[in-house]
């Protein structure tokens, strides 16, 4: 506990920098002041001790270590006499599918055309995706390209030559939007630049997750190196050879597994018997990236900041909010979701399966990375898409004892918007604010350490964030979107 009294209003010694520091020595303090003073130095570095220690692993999704971190968070939540989210649970369990490639020995590229047959290698010639438990070409196959009108490929081998001109379309799930019918398998010769390539085959050789359970069968996807094919073949690819005559046979297999990965949630009932019906959501994700390997020394990736800093303020502002003598009127959800680093899973398993109705979630606050940077500044992505984003500014310009400036999206074309866990909830229609202090040379690294915490601004944030949720909750109206935002970010409109 933070050590306050729990009266409404009292009068008060402030004699720590942990309480309120620019307000006077002795000051009036209503039950909001009390509640925010909840939100402590000392508690936010006991809490990031545990969760980012070496004991956690570097908390990856899925792992025992991220396991235990939602155990210690869902503990707190009750210590504080929250709600479960779940019934009678914590935890949001959501299922996970992870796969890799096959033995070599599993996968088989033959084609054969009026000048040739060519068994392809696995690794050298081409690369597979694997998308389910296998996926078999069926024999050989008559071959199609891909032209200005599109191909019948019922029961067929597609074959398409990607460049970058097109390869946003090929790797963005519009392969179905080049072809009529239902296609037996594509292959896709990538006449791309090197950089490209090994990005691709480091992607397609290590492990990759999706989120539900595994696929029983898909159509066999394999990607050639189009420097290494033979130049009768090639041109089929590039136009310059007619299919005709040309046939495939394609199969892979991979190795699946079935997973899963917790959410914690917990809540805090509103006052209002009508308004409790509404709810405001905090979000931080409490997975990182685990253990690296081929690392001499330190190989633990501890996730401090990234995202321990949001995690543990997600704790304290759930104890902040259960000290206030009144109630918000809205209900709150306080919830820590796994996943982000595998692709913002666990709050797009949320988003699609919400234990709250998203019509009724009036706002979220996303925190991710808040304890590094600046001391006296943290950017509110999103501020300019809703009236919270003008909301939080007045709020910041009423607690001058909070020392913190606002301010927009500093970076903009690293696309940060799309990368954290209020994008599930934006695109859905729910207004969103993400507080993040940007990234540094400890990003997505073993050096990411608790002692590099400027564990006093986060502590500034917290209580920022906290005076932000207890306005929008006790508001007569919902935030509100700008209208062109809404149009681009829900319902898809440049």
């Amino acid at each position: 506990m933070g050590g306050w009294c729990s009266a409404v209003v009292l009068v008060c010694v402030l004699a720590s920098p942990a309480g309120l520091t620019a307000q006077a020595a002795t000051a009036v303090l209503t039950d909001a002041d009390v509640a925010a003073a909840e939100i402590d130095v000392d508690e936010l570095r006991t809490h990031l001790a545990i969760i980012a220690d070496d004991s956690m692993r570097g908390r990856a999704t899925p792992s025992p270590e991220l396991n235990a971190t939602a155990e210690y968070v869902a503990s707190q939540f009750a210590a504080f006499g929250l709600l479960p989210g779940n019934g009678d649970s914590w935890l949001q369990e959501y299922p996970l599918t992870t796969m890799r490639a096959g033995p070599e020995s599993a996968h088989v590229v033959a084609i054969t055309g009026p000048t040739g047959s060519w068994q392809l290698e696995f690794g050298e010639d081409y690369l597979a995706s694997y998308q389910g438990m296998t996926a078999d070409g069926a024999g050989d196959l008559q071959l199609v390209t891909v032209g200005e009108d599109p191909p019948d490929a019922t029961g067929k081998i597609v074959a398409v030559r990607v460049t970058m001109a097109n390869v946003q379309q090929v790797f963005g799930g519009g392969l179905a939007d080049m072809i009529e019918g239902e296609a037996a398998g594509f292959v896709l010769s990538l006449d791309v630049p090197d950089d490209f390539m090994n990005r691709l085959r480091r992607f397609l050789g290590g492990e990759r997750m999706r989120l539900g359970e595994p696929a029983e069968s898909s159509v066999p996807v394999v990607y050639l190196v189009h420097s290494r094919l033979p130049a009768s073949l090639a041109a089929v690819f590039l136009g310059e050879e007619s299919p005709t005559g040309w046939s495939a046979r394609l199969h892979t297999e991979a190795i699946v597994s079935k997973e899963t990965a917790p959410n914690t949630i917990g809540i805090l009932e509103g006052s209002d018997p009508e308004l409790r019906e509404e709810y405001v959501v905090f979000t931080a994700h409490m997975d990182h990236i685990g253990v690296s390997s081929g690392v001499s020394g330190d190989s633990i990736n501890n996730g401090a900041d990234d995202d321990g800093s949001g995690t543990v303020t997600i704790i304290e502002l759930a104890q902040a909010f259960a000290a206030l003598e009144n109630r918000p009127r809205r209900s709150l959800v306080f919830m820590t979701v796994s996943g982000e680093e595998r692709g913002l899973l666990g709050s797009q398993w949320y988003s699609e399966n919400p234990l709250v109705p998203l019509e009724q979630t009036v706002a979220n606050v996303n925190l991710d990375m808040i304890g590094r940077n600046w001391q006296d500044t943290i950017v509110a992505i999103g501020k300019e898409e809703s009236t919270l984003g003008p909301l939080v500014e007045s709020i910041a310009a009423a607690h001058p004892e909070l020392d913190m400036t606002v301010i927009d999206d500093l970076w903009p074309e690293e696309s940060f918007y799309s990368r954290s866990d209020h994008y599930n909830f934006a695109r859905k229609g729910v207004p969103i604010l993400f507080f993040f202090n940007g990234t540094h040379e400890d990003y997505h690294q073993e050096s990411d350490e608790v002692d590099k915490i400027g564990f006093d601004k986060m502590a500034r944030i917290g209580r920022l964030i906290f005076y932000l949720g207890l306005e929008v909750a006790n508001a007569d109206e919902r935030p509100m979107w700008d209208a062109d935002a809404y149009a681009r970010v829900v319902e898809r409109i440049d």
